[in-house]
């Protein structure tokens, strides 16, 4: 053998595993890709739940809201909480007491 040729095949050798070591490191920067879109979506998916959920919250809250300044929620706390009758109610009591 020609000394020349051993020197290229040693060249074409180290040629291989570099590529081959950059093929591994690609595919494993791929994988933690993957394993982070994986982690968003799932976090993503989360926050859209956790949405929803708040936008819920604040609909119930504005349904309160306003059943609050009606004239039916000011009589129903005057009479469970403060004890007022209208004129014409029919009161009813209990012999015991």
């Amino acid at each position: 053998m020609r000394p020349g040729r051993k020197k290229r095949k040693t060249g074409i050798y180290l040629l291989i595993l570099v590529v081959l070591g950059l093929c591994l490191l690609l595919r494993n920067g791929k994988e933690k890709s993957l394993t982070q879109e994986r982690e968003l979506m799932a976090q993503k998916k989360n926050f859209q739940t956790q949405i929803l959920e708040e936008e819920e919250r604040r609909d119930s809250l504005n349904e309160e809201k306003a059943y609050r300044q009606t004239k039916q929620y000011v009589e129903e706390v005057a009479r469970e909480k403060l004890g007022l009758v209208k004129p014409d109610d029919i009161l009813l009591r209990d012999e015991e007491n």
